[in-house]
């Protein structure tokens, strides 16, 4: 037999407050109705939620595990709550975006930061993921758009690009600038590996060898950082992780277009088209100035 929504509220509260007193009072039932369907929400799940012992109450094994698959389920609806609210206030003032990490480092969260100072009543949410989980949300319908540097086939989805943005060598050892792909010793190489950068990277020379294998661009910063070896990441994650002398123009010239990623379904609000326009005016704003500091600082 399973537990049904109130036996899961029961057992959140009680896990939540530590005794069956203080999940009591934010039940707003009384103590005697809380230890009640506690046993029988033992007694349908045939075992027990917690162990009684001179009045206290301890949580087993089996309450840990399931407590941590319903503490998700309570985040989404606390998250649900949210958005019901906002909606109420303001039908249309809810954006739900996801980009990828590295453009979370500051392109987005200071569009974002802007956008909310001029439009204080729409609601957003933000999220990170990798880019072949972003078009999973978007085919599930949980973003309204998403930013990433790039768009596997898929005919449920729309991509247009909005920005192109330089690649840049980096490494902790000095150079002579710029560094032509060539020259880049293959036994200091740290590879990123993402399908965007290795296809840019890849047209003008394909590394044999790596020292490393990375999923971000701001970890493969990181490992320069670090003196591991060098690599090539774009302009933006470069200038934000790294002190301006360990990053390099590089030629041949390579860059990588930022899409934006829509489900072909959806229509796209006036606030969200307000969005876009803000962060591709950044975007341009950006490409120019860091590029500028690129040379300038050489």
């Amino acid at each position: 037999m399973g537990l049904s929504l109130k036996h899961l509220e029961v057992f959140y509260a009680v896990m939540t407050c530590g005794t069956l007193n203080g999940a009591a009072s934010i039940l707003c039932v009384s103590q005697p109705a809380v230890s009640k369907s506690l046993k029988l929400a033992e007694y349908k799940l045939g075992f027990s939620l917690f162990k009684r012992v001179k009045g206290k109450l301890t949580p087993t094994q089996e309450a840990h595990i399931l407590f941590e698959q319903i503490k998700s389920i309570y985040v989404d609806l606390n998250n649900l709550q949210s958005l019901a609210r906002n909606l109420a206030n303001n039908p249309e003032g809810r954006i739900t975006i996801g980009c990828l990490p590295s453009l979370a480092l500051c392109a987005i969260p200071q569009v974002t930061a802007r956008f909310i100072k001029e439009n204080p009543r729409v609601f957003i949410t933000v999220g990170t993921q990798h880019s072949d989980e972003l078009q999973q949300q978007l085919n599930n319908r949980l973003l309204d758009l998403a930013i990433t540097f790039g768009l596997k086939n898929d005919s449920g989805l729309i991509s247009t690009p909005i920005a192109e943005i330089p690649l840049v060598y980096i490494d902790s050892l000095p150079h002579r600038n710029p560094i032509n792909i060539h020259q880049i010793d293959e036994d200091r190489w740290i590879h990123p590996n993402a399908y965007s950068f290795t296809t840019a990277i890849g047209r003008s020379r394909i590394f044999k060898k790596t020292v490393v294998d990375v999923q971000t661009y701001y970890m493969a910063a990181e490992f320069v950082k670090q003196g591991v070896g060098s690599s090539i990441i774009d302009l933006f994650t470069a200038f934000f992780m790294l002190p301006d002398h360990m990053i390099f123009p590089i030629e041949p010239k390579l860059s990588a277009k930022i899409y934006l990623i829509q489900h072909r379904d959806l229509t796209v609000s006036k606030p969200t088209q307000k969005y876009i326009s803000m962060l591709q005016h950044h975007l341009a704003t950006q490409v120019k100035q860091l590029n500028e500091r690129l040379y300038m600082t050489k």
